[in-house]
């Protein structure tokens, strides 16, 4: 047993590994060790880190929700559970939304035992879940219509309990903190 999630692919035959590649209901992917991507977010360069965070926001935004073909016009909801759930058993971290707000286009996600973070913890001194900043704003902004952005504003790596996410329309964000100049590229 992988896990519940996994496990339900594994049964309908919908989780395959084929010509030495993962593949989940055709969508290709990877397990990875955790260093293959702290060695990215750990170099202590913010640009470096915008630049990782738009590419994968780009990416979620355009190709991964078209291959995961879901309808976010019909049950935003059900399709955010999916997404999570999906994140969540692919080894993330346990991800939780604390806060969503359809109309104001809005949500907060928790984010508890990142891996990314716990291995970072105490080496850094920035956030560093870039990488889960541009999937969360690239699913934000096909669910909410509008392109959003996401700031990750605690961090275990920083000592926080659990890693913390506000996404939201870049011109709600207050830019004249280092914290949001440092995590976003400005229009």
């Amino acid at each position: 047993m992988l896990n519940s999630f996994f496990d339900k692919y594994i049964f309908t035959n919908n989780l395959k590994y084929t010509h030495n590649n993962f593949y989940l209901v055709n969508i290709p992917f990877l397990i990875v060790p955790v260093e293959v991507i702290t060695s990215a977010v750990e170099v202590p360069d913010a640009e470096l880190h915008k630049k990782i965070y738009e590419v994968i926001k780009k990416n979620v935004k355009s190709d991964l929700m078209r291959q995961f073909d879901i309808d976010f016009g019909l049950n935003k909801e059900k399709a955010l559970e999916l997404l999570t759930t999906f994140f969540t058993a692919s080894g993330w971290g346990k991800i939780q939304m604390i806060d969503l707000d359809f109309n104001a286009k809005r949500a907060i996600l928790l984010v508890e035992n990142s891996p990314v973070a716990a291995a970072l913890k105490g080496k850094v001194s920035w956030p560093v879940d870039a990488m889960l900043r541009g999937i969360f704003a690239g699913i934000f902004s096909n669910v909410f219509g509008i392109d959003v952005d996401c700031v990750e504003s605690e961090c275990a790596a920083l000592n926080s309990p659990n890693c913390k996410f506000i996404i939201k329309p870049q011109s709600e964000f207050d830019l004249s903190t280092k914290e949001v100049r440092d995590q976003l590229v400005f229009e």
